[in-house]
């Protein structure tokens, strides 16, 4: 199983600016709540680490999800939004580098960005990719199980 949690909503999520790479933007008191009521959905799962971009607004989710579940957050610069330069692929490979590596037995929260979120969930289900609202979470199983 794999946990993926959109960031709740930042700043700029707020105004309808664009984000991309930019890492600066924080939550809002609302992206702080989404965050809090995802930690609260989250807490029976048994999730064992809890992954996250770097990115400020996701930080700042993975934070407050990870202090309510007891767990460190695990910074991994491959899980940024899609950058102008990049393909769906070059999103993808990265992802999928980053699930390899966990091991198997683990139950990762992946706090991340709409795009690679909903690119990695419609691969591992064989749908439609959708981005995901603000602080929505989806459970996935595993590539391959």
């Amino acid at each position: 199983m794999i946990v993926w949690l959109r960031h709740g909503q930042s700043t700029w999520n707020a105004t309808g600016r664009m984000q991309g790479h930019t890492a600066h933007p924080p939550l809002t008191d609302l992206g702080r709540q989404q965050a809090r009521a995802a930690a609260d959905e989250l807490a029976g799962l048994g999730i064992t680490t809890v992954l996250s971009s770097p990115a400020v607004r996701a930080r700042q989710t993975a934070t407050i999800v990870a202090e309510r579940l007891g767990l460190e957050v695990e910074l991994e610069p491959r899980l940024v939004e899609q950058g102008l330069q990049e393909s769906i692929d070059d999103v993808e490979t990265r992802t999928r580098e980053v699930l390899a590596e966990l091991p198997d037995d683990a139950v990762p929260l992946v706090v991340s960005h709409g795009d690679l979120i909903g690119l990695a969930v419609a691969r591992a289900t064989g749908g439609v990719p959708r981005i995901p609202e603000n602080g929505e979470v989806q459970v996935v199983g595993r590539p391959g199980s």
